[in-house]
């Protein structure tokens, strides 16, 4: 029911939005074939555009990801000294779905009635061929009308000159086809009835007939002082001379419309406009903006796993913490000192480098308002735990910093720093990444997880077939490979 909801919906706009166009801008414009152009094309757009969509993808950031904080420069420390309403609310409204069942329904009915009744009438008299085409002589007081190829008139009530312009004007509405047009509004309003819009287009495009047929009967030769007695004879019954103060209103507008000037229909700009109009509603309805999120590198997927990480870790803390402050805090020899703290102090544990254990460790920490080092915890980890604890333990002992200071104000400020662990040179990080990215088959899954077992090491796969974590179980002390 939400698809059928959402299609209604959009419909519904598309026609509203075009017909709104086309009574404001259009409407008195005497080019009548674009405009019959116009009204089917509104027609046609708010009938199949709903149902295409196309995507159009931008590369960005989404909205509310958390991708702040403080992450220092990597520092690698070598073992040995080596180197991502209204429509549900309407859906779910069972209301809804049975008025609109019965409004669908009626009209239905509606128009089967119609047909039934024309085929009554065509079924109580002759019909006699006219130029190729049918013309039914009926009974009864009623305006002329044509239905495909059939032409309905009381001959009785007209003298010769004026059944010639009737045919003239029955008969342009035949052979321009205006009964398909009538036929598909009829079956528009089935679907959209409860759209104000589509029973406005439907009087307008009725209208339109009208201008066309008449403009017919005018390039005839008929003088539009006759024809418009005709005219009102048909509207009211009776032979009245065409005066200012007659106001039906459809036989008034048609009597503007022959006064236009017809060298309108080729200086007039409002045709392009029209056109650009429809292309323009068509394409930004079609049309679907998604956002995708940027590819990143491996680096920068661990950064930002451990950036949230670490943000999850401070809301559950108490007290203010900022990322950002005026002056931020200032560790003893600044940026470079800290670096050769880290890679002095910390000590590449000797069973890690017997169980060839490597990676790298996210740890996140606060400078307190103090200066001291505080929450030292780990954000990412390394896949290794004896590698996490060496982290953790150098950072934990670092010296006092210089505080960091908002609006004068001492403050706590968190980081997050990476250190790596490597036992040759980085090499040994980079070549798993690169066989972390690779996809292997499922036949080649199971024998790897095999292989990584004798040896020790538990290995996990992603759906991709891509390899998700690995690490040493307490079998062995064979080489682990780091996420």
């Amino acid at each position: 029911m939400d698809v059928i909801v959402n299609y209604l919906f959009e419909s519904a706009v598309i026609l509203g939005f075009l017909t709104a166009f086309y009574r404001l801008v259009m409407h008195y414009e005497p080019t009548f074939k674009f405009n019959r152009f116009y009204l089917l094309s509104a027609l046609l757009l708010a009938t199949v555009v709903p149902l295409i969509s196309f995507s159009i993808y931008r590369t960005m950031v989404p909205e509310g990801e958390v991708y702040v904080g403080n992450v220092l420069e990597t520092i690698t420390v070598y073992a040995q000294n080596t180197k991502a309403v209204v429509v549900p609310v309407v859906a779910q409204s069972a209301a809804f779905k049975w008025l609109y069942i019965i409004g669908c329904g009626g009209l239905m009915l509606r128009l089967l009635y119609g047909f039934i009744r024309l085929g009554g009438l065509a079924g109580q008299v002759n019909l006699v061929n006219f130029k190729g085409y049918k013309v039914a002589d009926l009974p009864g007081q009623f305006n002329p009308f044509s239905f495909f190829n059939v032409v309905f008139v009381n001959q009785s009530r007209y003298s010769d000159e004026e059944l010639e312009q009737i045919m003239i004007h029955e008969l342009t509405h035949v052979r321009l086809k205006h009964s398909w047009d009538v036929l598909l509004l009829e079956l528009l309003l089935i679907v959209q009835w409860f759209n104000p819009f589509a029973w406005f287009l439907r009087s307008l495009l009725k209208e339109l007939h009208e201008f066309q047929a008449d403009q017919q009967v005018l390039e005839k030769g008929y003088s539009a002082k006759s024809y418009k007695e005709l005219l009102l004879f048909q509207a009211t019954g009776a032979r009245l001379l065409p005066v200012n103060n007659f106001n039906q209103s459809l036989t008034k507008k048609r009597f503007t419309m022959m006064k236009k000037d017809n060298i309108q229909k080729i200086f007039s700009l409002k045709s392009v406009f029209a056109i650009v109009t429809l292309s323009m509603v068509a394409v930004l309805f079609a049309c679907e903006l998604r956002d995708v999120p940027p590819e990143l590198t491996q680096e920068e997927s661990e950064m930002k796993e451990a950036i949230e990480n670490s943000n999850a870790q401070l809301k559950s803390g108490t007290g203010e913490v900022f990322f950002i402050v005026e002056k931020m805090p200032e560790f003893p020899g600044k940026e470079q000192g800290l670096r050769e703290y880290i890679a002095k102090k910390v000590k590449y544990p000797s069973e890690a480098q017997a169980a060839g254990a490597f990676g790298r460790s996210y740890i996140t920490f606060i400078i307190g308002d103090d200066g001291y080092v505080k929450n030292v915890e780990v954000a990412r980890s390394s896949g290794h735990t004896i590698l996490d604890d060496e982290a953790v333990r150098v950072v934990s002992s670092m010296p006092q910093w210089k505080p960091g200071k908002q609006r004068g104000r001492a403050v706590n400020v968190s980081f997050t720093i990476p250190i790596n662990f490597s036992l040759n040179g980085g090499d040994d990080i980079k070549e798993q990444r690169a066989e972390n990215a690779k996809k292997y088959s499922p036949e080649e899954q199971a024998q790897m997880i095999e292989e990584y077992k004798e040896k020790g090491v538990d290995i996990v796969f992603g759906d991709d077939g891509s390899i998700a974590t690995i690490t040493v179980n307490k079998k062995g002390n064979a080489t682990p490979v780091a996420n």
